[in-house]
């Protein structure tokens, strides 16, 4: 009887898979490359992709830089305009309340800032991206690189991509 030449992965390893099929994807990899450097079936990328909804994820980290700065502009516009109607109408009582407008207009253009000189979200998913798939090559080589640091640093990763989409809302 011949023996199964089907690998067995443990949960986390599929998640470090996952996560790293999902940012091929997101370079613009097709399912059948994405199947064919991880090593899964392309049905089982295919359903990751349907269960994640990944072409609405990538449609929203693509979205156009210039639209976005536009958007950021218009939004501390409001801001200022809201701040400048509350001076004027004497609304100095409640100065916390300016102070935090005043705090957002500063969060707001530091944004615009970044992606107007190019530094945008989506690049530095990008970056991340390359490194990830770096990793994963050198992991076949450097034992160091264990499927659990790997997942570990893909979990860092996607703290910082919130933590700067945070900064960016």
């Amino acid at each position: 009887m011949a023996k199964s030449t089907k690998k067995t992965r443990t949960r986390r390893e599929l998640d470090v898979l996952r996560d790293y099929a999902y940012r091929l994807f997101a370079s613009g990899e097709t399912q059948k490359m994405i199947a064919s450097k991880t090593g899964i079936t392309e049905a089982t990328v295919s359903k990751w992709a349907k269960e994640e909804d990944w072409d609405a994820r990538r449609k929203e980290q693509n979205s156009s830089s210039t639209a976005l700065v536009n958007s950021l502009m218009l939004a501390a516009k409001k801001i200022s305009e809201l701040i400048i109607a509350k001076l004027n109408s004497g609304e100095t009582g409640d100065i916390d309340a300016i102070t935090k407008l005043s705090d957002n207009i500063a969060k707001v253009m530091a944004s615009a800032k970044r992606i107007a000189k190019g530094i945008t979200k989506d690049e530095v998913i990008d970056v991340i991206i390359d490194l990830e798939q770096w990793m994963v090559q050198r992991s076949e080589t450097d034992k160091e690189l264990t499927p659990e640091l790997i997942a570990t640093i893909n979990g860092m990763h996607r703290k910082y991509i919130e933590h700067i989409s945070a900064q960016e809302a």
